[in-house]
């Protein structure tokens, strides 16, 4: 609930604020199936669980050969959700792509491969552009009945991130071809979307972007969606003056719009989507990567604001392995040698008895944010590295509505205030002499179609001198 004095501007919000529910983030499905092979021995169960041994509603191994795979971007595109996943086990480290139709992921999220055949899954392979370890689909976009991915590219096991850039591609679904574009950003060239997401808004598609891996900022960038082809018109965020955006055509003017440390930036990816319902853009990354407290930083961040270049709000950890429950549980505690060891990519670096967990990759799935009541629910893809597979998360929100001090109206007689808020939500007023006791409330429910609600205090003998008002919810 939100309180004021009538004698008291309130603090100026334009949308609702959001927190995350203590104890809400748990693991709700492994996505993608594992499979282990050592010297021509199967040491992993198929296709199970590796927390709990049951089998998954995805055979993805089984299906399709995908048996480990991470990341899993994913963008609406002709009726679907599209999910983008990296390197994968068995397919000589190749990426792959997958879709769905479900819109309820409490009753399982179950994963369609694109195929290049009876059971195997078509790899992501554009012309001219070299897509071994670490080059990976990083981002997708439906745009003019086109379906759109951007590539991360350039990297080598000898220059590491060095020669990292990224490539724009077009996927012909009809016939399981991908047509390579323009280069979007290049870090040698002080690039700033080497990895990004993508999202359609309005004339415009949105890049919210990061540079080096897990040493940048996030980024924003707008391209008109008639030239998203040639970049042509292509905006770069240089910050806000007076609470708008300021834009350059150069991309080595933009600002970071949110990081997790303005010193020494971690982040490693990136997720952002529009909630309509709660009137908020919404943003998820992995971060927190500051010694010397990392075991208790690094994890998954969540941000949101009323307007995607911000202000964003403060991040909150919504997700630290070792303080929810996943460490030894779901994800490879190598200290303690708790937890499902493998299977690993590239088992000669990376000994899957040997190997610590992690938790990257938070990539929100749009198409599943909910608004009950008070309560926003994302869900999202999580990366865990060993086992090397994805599994499903949800966290839930706390709305609190934020009373907007320029439309606070008080006279002798009356007071007037509004605040935004979702559209199924419903309102009571409480009124009082005492902030600590002695509440009334006003009889009105007051409810809003437009997500703007208001309310108003008439005395024909005029208000008292000192009292206090109280928004709370009442429903639904």
């Amino acid at each position: 609930c939100g309180s004021m004095a009538a004698s008291l501007p309130a603090v100026a919000q334009s949308g609702p604020l959001l927190t995350w529910v203590t104890n809400s983030t748990v693991k709700l499905q492994q996505l993608i199936g594992v499979q282990g092979v050592t010297n021509g021995t199967v040491t992993y169960v198929t296709d199970t669980d590796r927390q709990t041994g049951s089998n998954l509603l995805n055979q993805t191994y089984g299906l399709y050969q995908v048996g480990g795979t991470d990341l899993g971007n994913s963008f609406e595109y002709n009726g679907k959700v599209n999910f983008l996943f990296g390197d994968t086990l068995y397919l000589n480290a190749g990426d792959t792509m997958a879709w769905s139709t479900n819109t309820n992921p409490l009753t399982g999220l179950r994963l369609n491969f694109f195929t290049n055949g009876p059971n195997l899954a078509l790899t992501v392979t554009p012309t001219n552009v070299i897509m071994n370890g670490d080059n990976v689909p990083a981002a997708g976009v439906s745009n003019n009945g086109n379906f759109y991915i951007v590539c991360k590219a350039g990297h080598t096991t000898a220059t590491d991130n060095t020669n990292d850039y990224s490539v724009l591609v077009r996927f012909e679904e009809t016939n399981n071809t991908f047509y390579t574009g323009r280069t979007i950003s290049v870090l040698t060239n002080g690039g700033h979307f080497i990895d990004m997401t993508l999202y359609h808004f309005g004339a415009n598609i949105l890049m919210f972007g990061l540079g080096d891996y897990r040493a940048s900022a996030v980024y924003l960038a707008s391209v008109p969606a008639t030239n998203f082809e040639s970049g042509a018109g292509t905006l770069y965020f240089t910050g806000l003056t007076n609470g708008q955006p300021s834009w350059s055509g150069v991309e080595t003017n933009a600002v970071p719009l949110v990081t997790d440390n303005p010193t020494n930036p971690t982040i490693g990816n990136v997720s952002v989507n529009y909630s309509p319902a709660a009137g908020l853009w919404l943003m998820t990354y992995d971060g927190g990567r500051q010694k010397p407290n990392l075991d208790s930083t690094v994890g998954i961040y969540f941000a949101f604001a009323s307007a995607p270049w911000g202000p964003w709000s403060t991040p909150q950890l919504i997700f630290n392995r070792f303080r929810d429950g996943a460490e030894g549980v779901y994800i490879y505690d190598a200290s303690n040698s708790n937890g499902p060891a493998g299977p690993t990519i590239d088992p000669s670096k990376n000994p899957p008895d040997t190997t610590e967990g992690a938790n990257y990759a938070p990539y929100m799935i749009e198409r599943f944010t909910t608004v009950r009541s008070n309560t926003l629910t994302i869900y999202y893809t999580l990366s865990t590295w060993n086992p090397y597979t994805v599994v499903l998360l949800k966290s839930d929100f706390t709305i609190v509505p934020q009373i907007d001090a320029s439309t606070l109206v008080h006279k002798k007689n009356k007071l007037s205030f509004a605040w935004t808020a979702p559209t199924n939500g419903s309102y009571q007023v409480d009124y009082s002499g005492n902030l600590l006791s002695g509440w009334t409330t006003f009889t009105d429910i007051i409810t809003s179609t437009s997500g703007t609600f208001d309310f108003t205090n008439t005395e024909t003998g005029g208000l008292p001198p000192l009292r206090f008002y109280r928004l709370r919810t009442t429903g639904p």
